[in-house]
This record gives C-alpha cells, sequence and structure tokens, in this order.
C-alpha cells in the first residue's frame, strides 16, 4: 500500500492523532460491515469471529482500496473547503479535480533519478585513479574496477557511460549496468573547495 513505518516519540500521543483518526473512519466506514470483524474491544466482538473471517490480506486490501476511491474520495470532509465559499464541504476528490482546474495536472516523475538521464553524456574508460572527464579526475564507490570489459558499444572503446551536470562540475553521476543504481563520483579537488561553482 506503499506506507512508510515512521516512530512515533513517547508520551507523545498527537503525533498519530492523524493516522488514528483515519483507521477509526476505516473501521466505521468499510471494516465493520464485513463478516468476522472483531471490533476494537472484546465488547464489540462477534459470536464467532473466527469462523466468519475467509479473506485473504489480498483480497481486504483490493476491498480497502476501493472503498478508499469509491466512499472515502467521493464523501465531503469537514477539512476541506475552499477560501471562497467557506460554506462548502467538498470530497477530496471534488478538491483534486478544483486543483486541476485552477493550476492544471503537473506529472511527477515516478523515478527519482529520471533526472540523471537528461544530463549530457560523456564516455570514458575506467583507470586506476577513477575516471578524467574534462581533465578533471573523478572518484567513489560504484565505479567499475579497471580492465572491466564495458557492455556498451560507445564512441569509445570500451568506454562507459558518464553524466555530467554542467552546473555542478564537483560531480559525475555514473549507473550501474547490473544494478541499474546510480552512483555519484566526487571530483579529487571538490572537499578542498568550501564555496559554490
Amino acid at each position: 500500500m506503499g506506507i512508510s513505518v515512521q516512530p512515533a516519540r513517547l508520551r507523545t500521543g498527537r503525533d498519530k492523532g492523524p493516522v488514528e483518526r483515519f483507521f477509526r473512519t476505516l473501521r466505521e466506514g468499510l471494516l465493520e460491515a464485513l463478516p468476522g470483524y472483531k471490533g476494537p474491544d472484546i465488547h464489540s466482538r462477534g459470536e464467532n469471529a473466527e469462523g466468519e473471517a475467509f479473506f485473504f490480506l489480498d483480497e481486504l486490501e483490493a476491498m480497502i482500496r476501493e472503498w478508499t476511491a469509491a466512499v472515502y474520495h467521493c464523501r465531503p470532509h469537514s477539512g476541506l473547503v475552499d477560501p471562497g465559499l467557506p460554506g462548502l464541504r467538498m470530497a477530496p476528490a471534488q478538491k483534486f479535480e478544483h486543483g486541476i482546474a485552477r493550476a492544471g495536472y503537473i506529472e511527477v516523475p515516478r523515478d527519482p533519478d529520471l533526472a540523471f538521464e537528461f544530463l549530457p553524456t560523456k564516455w570514458r574508460t575506467v583507470q586506476h585513479y577513477g575516471v578524467e572527464i574534462d581533465r578533471r579526475r573523478y572518484r567513489g564507490a560504484g565505479l567499475p574496477a579497471p580492465g572491466i570489459r564495458s557492455p556498451y558499444a560507445g564512441p569509445v572503446k570500451n568506454g562507459w557511460p558518464f553524466q555530467i551536470d554542467p552546473d555542478d562540475i564537483t560531480r559525475s553521476y555514473f549507473r550501474d549496468p547490473g544494478t541499474r543504481v546510480w552512483h555519484a563520483l566526487t571530483w579529487e579537488h571538490a572537499p578542498s573547495m568550501q564555496m559554490p561553482l
């Protein structure tokens, strides 16, 4: 479901307020109507909760997703108001449509490293000291060892592609062809420069 875990601070109840409120909304809007629901305490438990439970986790996740899209996002929320119409309560889907109508749709790249693909490419061979690009030597973790054959058929024999940001020459970027992970390589003189370039 795309959830990240962030521990709450000890004895700080307000850290979990929004999450607990959503759990209550989910419980009251969907879970209480499902067979096998146990409830938040022993008094809410049905007679044969274990016998009635028959949903697998993937089925339950699909139901929660469907309920979120069909019910939760279509029901007005007290916290979603238009400053121009303070008496109007809006559903999350309406607020989203309102935002699209006012500002347009902005597609956010799903891969945070996509920007590296658009940087200029320099083809270079890897040496024992690292890689030299425009008379600057770069090195760092993730750089292939000298002598390892490049799987690329670029303009340089046994060359590897390196991305260079023209606005920041202190780093070059290399993508490992096996893991597809980007590595930042540092210019050897960058640590001694304590000023922006």
